[in-house]
């Protein structure tokens, strides 16, 4: 949990009185999180609008009630004697949790800004200026000085990019202060707003005017923005802009991300841009799982151009870039991962058995979670491309699959919400997923589980009104995925195939139309790997579960023994279980096969979505 959910609660929570209520001074309790962290405390949590609103619940749910209940009140409220004598009182703001920064400046920043704030303390109190220069140097890395001293407008530029666009939101006065700076420059994008959206449909103007006409308010080959530009390009917020030959071979090469000449120029000239900016994060990319959320994204959209190139010379270069970030990745792994299970998954669940604490933790009425057996991330960019073109929204997310990367241990770490018993697979997920929301104050009956795939039933028209939390599972992408004898190539084509006569946007289309919040993930994705051995029986004794990337055994012994007569295979280690790192696997020496079990990236970084609806 946060810092500040941590101090919030030691402010509110009595010893000495079972009922709270705080007049919320700047309306926190619009973070579910904190919510949830004192539902967790034991409080039944009511929200009153008003003094009288409060009167009524208390007579109502809280006088006589052996529970403990914490009442939201207004602002303003003041409690009379009989309510005040059983009662904790207490009023909350900002104030109180960040003495040292005005409250005004920093109402309203997002969850993420707020935890990160609270880890970082200032020397002294700042008024509302020096508070808004604390939040752009420490959450949002602008210089501020440089910003307000020497004002260069590709400075305010890049500052407006990384503010709305790279970090962590925005507040109104952010928004505010960053108007009055960047309206000397930039009077018309002020004038429209300063929102993410806006700023995207400026820079492409500007861009296209830059590269039809050579003129824009914008220097694009300033050093700053031009590296901004790559960012803004390698995530798809600015799409290239088609021109002549000549005209392409008259751009420097850092800006020819955003041109092509034709559709396969496109592609791969986008695919040179790509590695040049991966090849740029692999030299700061830290053990967070934030920053490889994040950079997976990129990864999914260059895998997908590597795939349609038939330059081998840039696929060849691609193939390089993806080795080094999966030996990056597994340094990450090796340091990391093991402590990531400790961490709450309200916020955002970093590791899969954390993904229903995170449902639990939404406010929605109906929640839905699609959970798409094999899927990795590229796949998910054409299922997101097709939804896109549908007109139904969704926000990029991550988690971490159950390591070794099999649906018998993942999946039932998923539809568990917790650790899987590894003794067992996940043949009762079912029931394993009834009985976490029954732990979690559901009723029977609100709560149902269902396969869905091209062999089962539609579910169009077929959930019942009063299911209010639902899993569905398909494991079509992971049948398709074991099939695909001739590599990721076969695997891309059945993916498109597969969205086609799914029905999945529909599917989903419809869950939206029955009010779910749908969150869609995967409990494992795949690589193409080359066969190093065949294993032999010794190999296999003891083994208990095994896979073309992992092997499961009954004893350290055995484990050891095996891991000694392998010594020149890259293993990891989880438990009585090893499983491969790169990109082999045990089969024939040099058969090429999709499969899973290992701790590569592709197979371990897998979605995790909420479907924003139309």
């Amino acid at each position: 949990m946060s810092n500040w959910i941590d101090k919030y609660k030691k402010l509110v929570v009595s010893s000495y009185k079972p009922h709270v209520i705080i007049a919320d001074m700047d309306g926190l309790f619009a973070y579910s999180e904190l919510k949830q962290a004192l539902e967790i405390e034991g409080y039944h949590i009511i929200v009153a609008s008003t003094d009288l609103d409060l009167r009524v619940q208390f007579e109502l749910n809280v006088r006589d009630s052996e529970n403990k209940f914490l009442i939201v009140a207004p602002a303003t409220y003041s409690p009379l004697p009989d309510i005040a004598s059983q009662v904790h009182c207490i009023a909350v703001s900002l104030q109180n949790i960040f003495p040292n920064l005005d409250s005004k400046a920093i109402k309203g920043l997002s969850f993420n800004a707020l935890c990160l704030l609270s880890n970082i303390k200032p020397y002294e109190d700042l008024g509302h200026e020096k508070t808004l220069k604390f939040l752009l140097e420490n959450l949002y890395n602008v210089d501020f000085d440089s910003l307000t001293v020497s004002k260069a407008k590709e400075k305010v530029f890049n500052a407006l990019i990384m503010v709305l666009l790279e970090k962590n939101g925005i507040n109104q006065p952010l928004s505010q202060f960053l108007a009055g700076i960047a309206r000397p420059y930039f009077p018309d994008l002020v004038k429209m707003g300063l929102t993410a959206g806006n700023l995207v449909k400026y820079i492409q103007d500007e861009w296209q005017s830059y590269v039809s006409t050579n003129s824009s308010i914008l220097d694009f080959k300033e050093p700053l923005l031009s590296k901004s530009l790559g960012y803004l390009f390698a995530f798809d917020f600015v799409k290239p802009v088609k021109v002549s030959q000549e005209k392409y071979n008259d751009f420097p090469k850092f800006l020819k991300i955003g041109l092509y000449t034709d559709s396969q120029e496109n592609n791969d000239n986008e695919l040179d841009g790509l590695i040049d900016y991966l090849a740029q994060q692999l030299d700061t990319i830290e053990d967070i799982p934030e920053q490889w959320f994040k950079v997976i994204q990129v990864f999914a959209n260059a895998k997908l151009k590597s795939l349609a190139t038939a330059n081998t010379e840039l696929s060849a270069s691609y193939l390089k870039l993806e080795n080094r970030f999966n030996n990056r990745f597994q340094r990450f792994f090796d340091n990391t991962y093991g402590s990531l299970f400790s961490l709450s998954g309200v916020r955002k669940p970093v590791v899969v058995s954390r993904i229903l604490e995170h449902l639990n933790a939404q406010p929605a009425k109906r929640k839905a979670l699609l959970v798409i057996d094999g899927m990795n991330y590229w796949q998910w960019a054409l299922i997101s491309k097709a939804l896109s073109d549908a007109g139904i929204n969704s926000s990029p997310g991550a988690t971490l699959a159950y390591i070794p990367s099999i649906t018998a241990w993942s999946r039932q770490a998923i539809l568990r919400g917790d650790k899987p018993d590894l003794t067992t697979d996940n043949s009762k997920e079912d029931k394993l997923f009834e009985s976490y929301w029954l732990q979690h104050n559901a009723n029977i009956h609100q709560i149902e589980y269902r396969k869905i795939g091209v062999n089962e039933p539609n579910i169009e028209g077929d959930i019942p009104n009063d299911v209010t939390i639902l899993a569905l599972v398909c494991n079509d992408l992971d049948d398709i995925m074991h099939g695909a004898i001739l590599g990721n190539a076969q695997l891309l084509a059945s993916t498109k195939q597969w969205i086609e006569v799914s029905k999945i946007v529909s599917n989903i289309r419809y869950l939206l139309s029955q009010g779910f919040q749908l969150f869609v993930t995967s409990d494992h994705g795949s690589i193409e790997a080359t066969g190093i051995k065949n294993l032999k029986l010794k190999d296999k004794v003891g083994s208990l579960s095994r896979s073309k990337r992992h092997l499961q055994f009954t004893n350290e012994v055995l484990l050891n023994s095996f891991m000694d007569e392998n010594s020149g295979l890259i293993l990891g280690k989880k438990n009585l279980s090893v499983y491969l790192k790169n990109q082999e696997a045990f089969t024939n020496e040099n058969k090429q096969v999709i499969t899973h079990g290992g701790s590569h990236f592709w197979e371990v970084v897998v979605p995790f979505i909420f479907i924003n609806g139309q």
